[in-house]
């Protein structure tokens, strides 16, 4: 016994020495953008950190990559540009103790293909130039211009396009930037942003008069925080505020914005802006903590990083400041607060997704296709990976997979294509089918009214069932002829139990509307659906319609009784009841093209409705014409009183259960 007692001791003593197992993962989560469900979704890494350099740097403000993947950083605390090599090493310094080549906390950098490094010298208010090899060459100093003789010169930022053009920002100017040429003449400003006018100064332009306006504070442009350029010459400029409106602007020779002041998503804090060789454009956010992923038209892709002012982890920023891409798409970014630079690098699965989304966005589907069958291995539930092999397959013909890749895509465009093939390849081999179907459903629907007068004939309806017919065809009259069949429809006590059976049938109809409508009239996922939730915001504009149009027009001296509301409002659902069947079966044959036929009848279906409604209305309270119209004006208003006094209701009561539900936790987990 004494020895299992010892073994039993040493087995416990070596688990507890044993080290735990260790779980290592990114400390940030990495997420896609979904355009066509307009949502961001969690996916695995597509960059990861590589590592995070420091320890000679005070205040690293911006970086760019060199031609030779070299990075070159700005610090502005140590007044140095830093020359970092792929992996982080530093190779030297650029800036001299003093002299010219001196320094003075400089804010920018760019490295021309030549090597020829220019530096946003900001407390030296000048461009400072030195060559390949570090050492001085020239500086640009304010140019002598009237137009910037009230203008102070502190660059921030720089870049050179291939003539030797420099394009400077310059502190807080809300003119643009300051165009100097080789030699440093001025040579104009160049996309400014655009003043943005708000509700008040309009307001303020019609209000007050010209010396009032002259001594109020005028609307100026937001300034540029960064600016970038690509290989072909475009120069790109970052903006932060507006909530992401203009932040990145994509300038031709001629300043015109070729993203057309589209809104950015992640980037009302933008610091910065980077564009790879492929075109793409990455920026990191203040906002938004992390570092977005765009495609060539702006679009978002992905985003990852994390921010934390307390960080001590690779991958998470502190304060980013600057972002750059090298040859090999790793991603740099400086970080003010944690004094280093991060560099990210793509892992396989991103690797192959964004070499995919190059070649689908080039049109090249085939070649993609080999990336997409990778990133599906990887990770089937990625939805734009659905896109790109379904258009793969409408390439290769293969209708029916890109049918069911597009639909899982919500792709409806592709969708269309995908079905427009598979209807005409149909239609080709089953027209003379289709045209004998048409002809018998044609033939059916006369026969089948014939054979029921014939059957009325042999076997004449009791009175009570005469009575329900008529009710029944009052349906139809209701619509082809309203005044004449709300009349009949005053007159008459229709039986509750066929009030109930229209509303059914109505219900019914919806139920059916809502999982068998085309998918390219109504892209969801029926899994996801909330039937209830459908029913009731179908159900409530009617219920409220009565009591509202009954309580309404009964103060306005209206004859109507609340059954003939009821009445009269079931039958004025007709229109729905009838055209929605048909409805249903255009959604699932028609194109996308043709979609403005299913939306032009749906139209002229409400359009009824609300005509029926209006004479009914008119009708059953004896109404004239302009009566029933402010009555049912107040009646919208009557409605929308009775939804807001419902939701403070609801509200009212959902805190007074909260109340208790939380007093009842305290006094069960807390004695």
């Amino acid at each position: 016994m004494k020895r299992w007692l010892v073994f039993l001791l040493l087995a416990a003593v070596a688990a507890l020495a044993a080290p735990p197992e260790a779980h290592a993962r990114l400390p940030y989560q990495t997420t896609y953008y979904d355009s066509n469900q307009s949502y961001w979704y969690g996916i695995q890494a597509i960059y990861k950190p590589e590592g995070a350099y420091g320890g000679q740097f005070d205040e690293p403000v911006d970086l760019f990559v060199g031609p030779d993947d070299k990075v070159y950083v700005a610090d502005k605390g140590n007044d140095r540009v830093y020359v970092l090599g792929s992996d982080g090493s530093l190779l030297y310094e650029v800036g001299d103790e003093e002299g010219a080549g001196a320094l003075g906390s400089p804010e920018g950098v760019f490295v021309t293909p030549e090597g020829d490094i220019y530096v946003a010298d900001s407390g030296n208010q000048r461009i400072a130039v030195f060559g390949p090899d570090g050492r001085f060459d020239r500086e640009y100093k304010k140019p002598d211009t009237s137009v910037l003789s009230n203008e102070h010169f502190v660059p921030t930022k720089v870049v050179v396009d291939r003539r030797g053009v420099m394009y400077v920002n310059t502190n807080a100017s809300y003119q643009g930037l300051v165009r100097l040429d080789q030699e440093g003449e001025f040579m104009g400003y160049f996309g400014a942003n655009k003043a943005q006018q708000s509700l008040l100064n309009w307001l303020k332009k019609l209000v007050l008069n010209k010396e009032q306006l002259a001594k109020e504070v005028a609307a100026l442009p937001k300034p540029i925080a960064n600016i970038a350029i690509d290989k072909d010459g475009f120069v790109y400029t970052a903006t932060g505020g507006s909530f992401g409106a203009s932040a990145i602007r994509k300038l031709n020779a001629g300043g015109v914005d070729a993203f057309k002041s589209k809104t950015f998503q992640h980037s009302h804090g933008i610091q910065d802006v980077a564009i790879d060789a492929n075109g793409f454009l990455y920026n990191v956010d203040l906002d938004f903590g992390r570092v977005t992923l765009f495609d060539r038209t702006g679009d978002p892709l992905f985003a990852f990083g994390f921010t934390d002012v307390n960080t001590q982890q690779y991958g998470v920023f502190g304060f980013p400041t600057s972002i750059g891409v090298d040859g090999k798409f790793n991603v740099w970014v400086t970080d003010s607060r944690t004094k280093t630079v991060h560099k990210f690098t793509r892992t396989e699965f991103g690797a192959d997704v964004l070499q995919a989304l190059v070649l689908y966005d080039e049109g090249r589907y085939e070649e993609s296709k080999p990336y997409w069958d990778r990133v599906y291995a990887r990770n089937e539930m990625y939805n734009n990976l659905y896109q790109g092999l379904g258009k793969v397959y409408l390439e290769e013909k293969k209708n029916e997979q890109a049918l069911d890749f597009m639909k899982e895509a919500f792709d409806t465009k592709g969708y269309s294509k995908a079905f427009w093939e598979i209807r005409l390849a149909w239609l080709q081999n089953h027209f003379a089918a289709l045209l004998i179907g048409l002809v018998a459903f044609f033939l059916l629907l006369r026969a089948v009214p014939a054979a029921f007068r014939k059957l009325l004939a042999r076997k004449p309806p009791t009175e009570a069932q005469r009575k329900t017919l008529d009710d029944l065809r009052n349906l139809g009259r209701v619509m082809i002829h309203p005044y004449d069949g709300f009349y009949r429809l005053k007159e008459a006590k229709v039986s509750p139990w066929l009030i109930i059976g229209i509303l059914a049938a109505v219900v019914l109809v919806k139920v059916v509307a809502v999982y068998w409508t085309g998918f390219l009239i109504h892209p969801a996922e029926l899994s996801q659906v909330n039937l209830w939730s459908a029913l009731r915001l179908f159900a409530l504009p009617w219920v409220t319609w009565i009591v509202a149009n009954y309580l309404v027009c009964s103060v306005k001296d209206g004859e109507g009784k609340f059954r003939e509301v009821i009445q009269g409002s079931t039958y004025a659902l007709a229109p729905y009841l009838i055209c929605s069947i048909p409805l249903i079966v255009l959604s699932n044959v028609i194109t996308l093209e043709e979609s403005a036929i299913f939306n032009a009848i749906s139209m002229v279906m409400y359009l009824w409705m609300a005509v029926l409604f209006f004479v009914m209305t008119q009708v059953i309270h004896n109404f004239d014409f302009l009566e029933s119209l402010k009555n049912i004006a107040v009646t919208v208003f009557a409605i929308g009183t009775i939804w807001l006094f419902g939701f403070i209701v609801f509200g009212l009561s959902y805190n007074l259960y909260d109340f208790f539900h939380q007093l009842y936790n305290e006094v069960i987990y807390y004695r």
